[in-house]
């Protein structure tokens, strides 16, 4: 609503979008997260802790994406196991601005990437 609120109404009309169901957040978190071709040992017990991991997305389709690609490389359940118990989830709203999945995306990203990220954020917003 407040992109919306700066572009005149007679122009862009608002939709208020739901969140996603669980069901539907799991299929969207599940087709980035095992690649079709690859059926893994551990793929019933990845499962299991991707589900609770969907659950903390919040119906999110961006954070469900966004998890779901980071842990496509994957393949230990330790590594799952992580991100389902960061500490990261229970940062409250005033500490962390950012959506706690993609927190989470950024802080598993290879330090070559995180530099770019980095970069980018020294331009000023809108340039």
């Amino acid at each position: 609503e407040s992109v919306a609120a700066v572009v005149p109404f007679d122009v862009v009309k608002l939709y208020h979008l739901n969140q996603l169901s669980n069901e539907d957040c799991w299929l969207v978190f599940a087709n980035h997260a095992f690649p079709l071709s690859e059926d893994s040992e551990n793929r019933g017990t990845l499962e299991k802790i991707g589900k609770e991991i969907v659950k903390k997305c919040n119906g999110l389709p961006l954070a469900a994406q966004s998890l779901g690609g980071m842990l496509r490389r994957k393949h230990a359940i330790r590594d799952w196991n992580n991100v389902l118990q960061s500490d990261i989830w229970e940062l409250p709203e005033s500490q962390c601005k950012i959506i706690p999945a993609l927190r989470i995306s950024y802080s598993h990203l290879p330090p070559h990437l995180k530099r770019c990220f980095v970069y980018c954020s020294l331009y000023p917003k809108d340039y």
